[in-house]
């Protein structure tokens, strides 16, 4: 009856501590991130009511959990202590889902739906053109929820035998050096470093994940905003003044200017439709804008200017016009133009060299785009009348100073960043630089913290171990040696694991989110300075906790130690 009593009064007061810490937890954490919001300013509309609501349930979330988790642990471990005898000689049982191979099962789920995914272009944005709607479902998160499932529960089947396996390889299977001896003893140590591998992978790939997303949704949407624009700065000025003044060797010798290029946006008829038509220098497009290959259709953007530099008569002819005159490449496209030399439309021979289905500053239905020097010979046009600017800086600086340049010349001078904010054609124009910059800094934070905890751990397993070698004379140093192999072991598969798991979840992600960017990207953008800064936060958290631990061993109470059981 006593120990029942007993074992109770434990168990309850496991209950009360650990939810009492969960509590704690809960509304320091659920605070803090209703602060950070509401720092970067994203939390204007949230009201109080939401905000006490959230609060209650993320308290209620942390204090349950907290107290199941630890009167859990609490049960088993006593059951384990009376059981502890007969499972002596009983061969340990394998648990359900290593022998169902449920891992196994979830990686290959995971790579199905991917597939399915991109097979049926399975769409998140319904009419993406006029008015964006997100419409998402639990199907689009099946791939990389399983993914991330599958990978965590190998991690476990494993038990850093892959790990440990390669430490014992590195030293030749025997200790016959100091640093062999060093990898040796690590390589016995599989669970112990399996543990911080899981935590500190998976927390670094979602780092990766969520930089590399966030990279990409950023890079799509100024993309975006520079497909209506047409380039980071654009000056617009009437016929034929940018070659009268000059404008284009001005601008370029303007600060802050990485490249100049001038286009002719004037109109043709195909047949009886008026369209949009852009006369371009091939040569010296892509000095003033970016050109993407998702653009043109059954070519990359380098061939497509190749083709044109080529072809005087040739013509690019948008997506629309090709599927609405069955047009094919090769094709002759009569076109009427209007000849300022007289004012009257004249009928103009053209080739058909390649599809078109965006452009920068072209509308996104019919448009054709020609080379210029043929375009001004059939048209007698006197000049450009539209500059594209590349921006080596800020946009908004560069603009200023080009419109104080040319204001005398008439000219009409838009930034990019003006732009991003009034594009409203897109569902990428939903700014996430706020809050992925504070999940960039928690991320970068719980890193370093991640490592440290791992090395704490470590010292605090193997503190007995430590005390008798420093006892039998072992240099504290050299003690040390074992904590920096063991997190230099587990800081090296962590970043391992996560350049591929972070990788592999980002690609899912834009993946399943492609019809939300306008136009998909070709590749996903990597912002190496967070990724860098990301790997140092685990390598500065590392080495700042071995670096207390060796104090903390040259102090280590060897008697104390010693003398416990």
């Amino acid at each position: 009856m006593t120990g029942a009593t007993s074992r109770s009064s434990l168990i309850f007061l496991a209950a009360v501590e650990s939810a009492a810490i969960g509590l704690l937890a809960a509304l320091l954490g659920t605070g803090a991130a209703l602060l950070a919001v509401r720092l970067v300013g994203s939390g204007g509309g949230i009201g109080a009511v939401r905000v006490l609501v959230t609060l209650g349930i993320c308290t209620v979330l942390g204090f349950v959990g907290a107290a199941v988790a630890r009167v859990a642990a609490s049960v088993g471990a006593f059951r384990g202590s009376v059981r502890e005898g007969m499972r002596g000689a009983r061969r340990p049982v394998r648990p359900l889902w290593q022998r169902l191979y449920l891992d196994v099962l979830c990686l290959a789920a995971s790579a199905f739906v991917y597939w399915l995914t991109l097979r049926t272009g399975f769409s998140a944005v319904v009419n993406p053109d006029s008015n964006p709607t997100l419409s998402l479902s639990v199907y689009m998160f099946l791939a990389p929820a399983l993914l991330w499932i599958g990978a965590t529960l190998l991690l476990l089947r494993l038990r850093g035998r892959l790990v440990t396996g390669l430490a014992t390889r590195a030293a030749g299977g025997r200790a016959t050096s100091w640093r062999g001896f060093l990898l040796v003893s690590a390589g016995r140590r599989g669970a112990a470093i399996n543990r911080g591998l899981l935590v500190v992978g998976l927390l670094l790939a979602f780092g990766v994940n969520l930089g590399i997303f966030t990279a990409t949704y950023d890079q799509q949407a100024r993309i975006d905003a520079q497909l209506t624009l047409g380039a980071d700065v654009t000056a617009s000025a009437a016929p034929g003044a940018i070659r009268r003044h000059r404008l284009v060797k001005r601008v370029t010798r303007l600060p802050g200017v990485a490249g100049v290029t001038a286009l002719d946006h004037t109109y043709a008829y195909v047949g009886p439709d008026l369209q949009d038509t852009f006369g371009i220098d091939a040569g010296t497009l892509a000095r003033g804008t970016s050109l993407r290959d998702s653009y043109f259709l059954g070519s990359s953007a380098a061939e497509v200017l190749r083709r044109l530099r080529r072809t005087p008569d040739g013509v690019l002819v948008s997506k629309e016009t090709i599927s609405d005159y069955s047009l094919r490449l090769g094709d002759r496209l009569k076109l009427r133009v209007l000849d300022r030399a007289d004012g009257r439309f004249r009928v103009v021979p053209f080739h058909v060299i390649g599809i078109v289905q965006e452009f920068p500053s072209a509308p996104r239905d019919s448009f054709m785009v020609a080379d210029l020097s043929y375009l001004e010979h059939v048209t007698h046009d006197p000049g450009p009348n539209v500059i594209f600017v590349k921006a080596t800086g800020d946009p908004i600086s560069l603009a200023q100073r080009i419109a104080s340049a040319t204001r005398s010349d008439g000219t009409l001078v838009k930034n990019i960043r003006e732009q991003t904010a009034q594009t409203v054609s897109s569902i990428t124009t939903v700014d996430l630089r706020g809050i992925s910059r504070i999940e960039e800094v928690f991320t970068l934070i719980l890193a370093a913290a991640a490592m440290a905890l791992f090395v704490a751990l470590a010292l605090a397993e193997r503190r007995q171990e430590f005390a008798t070698m420093a006892a039998l004379g072992a240099p504290r140093r050299a003690v040390g040696g074992f904590l920096w192999t063991e997190a230099a072991i587990v800081l090296g598969a962590a970043l391992c694991l996560a350049a591929l798991l972070g990788w592999l979840l980002a690609e899912m992600l834009v993946a399943m989110l492609r019809h939300v960017f306008d136009p998909p990207p070709d590749h996903l953008a990597a912002p190496w300075p967070f990724l860098a800064g990301l790997a140092l936060a685990a390598v500065v958290g590392s080495a700042g906790a071995a670096a207390a631990a060796a104090v903390g061993i040259r102090r280590l109470p060897l008697g104390a130690i010693l003398r416990e059981q």
